[in-house]
């Protein structure tokens, strides 16, 4: 090699070693070492458990030091970031807000729950009229979809008693009867939810109009909650029923740094599956989709990390200053073929999911027992689990999950059509249970 090529070859090191020292000592220097304070939620909600979770994994202390502010919901969140008493806030997909409020992920479903007491006689939304129904606090954003949802059955607002109050008041007053319902919008799965279903005569309410509901609201959508989703000594729901969902969003001011910004997405992301084990809803945590970007805009800060996500991008995009370098081009070479290797990796790990999901399909339709749709079941949902894990492990691509997705609500509606038409023969005159 010419002395001319190795001083060429040794000159653009050194300008790549200057320029990536740089960009590190602009990130230390740019990245706010003040209290990001999260407007999170009422005490027992998803909102509060998941900046607990936050703080736990990514926020306690080293860089970032997070504070969680109680708040009354989404619409109060969203006041907080526009008159600058919070930095950070959880907001739901239909969530008014100004233009200081930006978004850095999605979260996760939120659905409306509409828990009655048995002997209220309420089974549907239109037989809410005349009743008393407990809402949270002022401020609340389930109050708003409460409100949007009596307008979509026109039921008018004399017709229904409000009483607010806060999460254990509510719950203390449907136990009591205070109040004949109770309404607030959070993940399924909720642990204070599922205590108050278990411990007072209660059943979730379905909402018949869902699909009418999200057809004229793109932040609203269609979902079913299986049976015995928060009961399976006492089915809570007895039948499958439907419901409305609508998305959580984790929103960050406009004017927080962006470098503060990425190091927060970054940590978010990386710390998924640790997250996951104080929090299960934390699985379904992902970047914004192009209607989030329209809706609210993508800070760019977390724009960052979804554009580059790896600290050595300056790195990859050195070859135009390398031009001629016959080492670097080598080296650019051979990431290049290992991209490749890892991404057919990828794919081939998450084409032997979908075969087993096609396996499942197949075992389900020789499936006779209940002992055999059971063993089917767990197999089912073993293998959501493991794909979860190998997601926060890089081990599949996020764009094969997609199909994955697919197939596996395939597998999962076809299970619970088993399991329907089980219980069916089950009750038929003449059959075993009947007899």
């Amino acid at each position: 090699m010419s002395t001319a090529r190795q001083v060429l070859i040794a000159t653009i090191a050194a300008i790549l070693i200057i320029v990536a020292t740089g960009v590190a000592i602009w990130q230390m220097e740019s990245l706010d070492n003040s209290p990001l304070r999260i407007s999170a939620g009422t005490p027992g909600g998803t909102y509060d458990a998941f900046a607990s979770a936050l703080i736990k994994t990514v926020g306690g202390g080293d860089p970032l030091n997070i504070e969680t502010l109680t708040s009354a919901g989404a619409s109060q969140n969203a006041s907080r970031l526009s008159d600058r008493t919070a930095e950070l806030a959880l907001i739901q997909s239909d969530t008014a807000v100004t233009p200081n409020t930006l978004i850095v992920a999605r979260l996760f479903p939120e659905a409306f729950h509409l828990i009655a007491r048995i002997d209220s006689g309420i089974t549907s939304v239109n037989e809410l009229r005349g009743h008393k129904v407990g809402l949270l606090p002022e401020g609340a954003g389930s109050n708003a979809l409460f409100e949007r949802l009596l307008r979509h059955y026109e039921i008018q607002a004399d017709e229904v008693t409000i009483v607010h109050g806060d999460l254990k008041t509510q719950a203390e007053a449907i136990r009591t009867g205070a109040i004949d319902a109770f309404f607030m919008v959070i993940a399924l799965g909720n642990g204070t939810m599922e205590s108050i279903i278990k411990s007072t005569p209660t059943q979730l309410i379905p909402i018949e109009q869902a699909e009418a509901m999200a057809m004229f609201d793109p932040a609203l959508s269609a979902s079913v909650v299986p049976v015995g989703a928060y009961s399976g000594e006492r089915p809570v729901p007895a039948q499958p029923i439907s419901i409305v969902t609508v998305q959580s969003l984790l929103a960050v001011r406009r004017d927080v740094s962006n470098t503060t910004v990425e190091v927060l997405t970054r940590g978010l992301f990386e710390n998924r599956q640790a997250m996951v084990r104080l929090l299960p809803q934390a699985a379904f945590i992902s970047a914004p989709t192009d209607q989030d970007r329209l809706a609210f805009g993508i800070h760019p800060g977390a724009e960052l990390y979804y554009r580059q996500d790896d600290p050595l991008f300056i790195v990859e995009y050195a070859e135009p200053m390398a031009l001629g370098v016959t080492a670097l081009a080598l080296l650019l070479s051979a990431l290049w073929q290992a991209r490749i290797w890892l991404s057919n990796a990828r794919k081939n790990r998450a084409d032997h999911y979908n075969l087993e999901i096609v396996d499942i399909l197949a075992q389900l339709e020789n499936a006779s027992t209940h002992q055999e749709i059971e063993a089917i079941r767990r197999h089912l949902f073993e293998i959501f689990e493991k794909v979860i894990v190998d997601l926060d492990n890089d081990r599949i691509e996020e764009k094969s999950l997609l199909s994955f997705s697919f197939a596996w609500q395939v597998a999962a509606s076809t299970l619970n059509h088993k399991q329907l038409v089980a219980k069916g023969s089950d009750q038929r005159p003449g059959s075993n249970a009947a007899a």
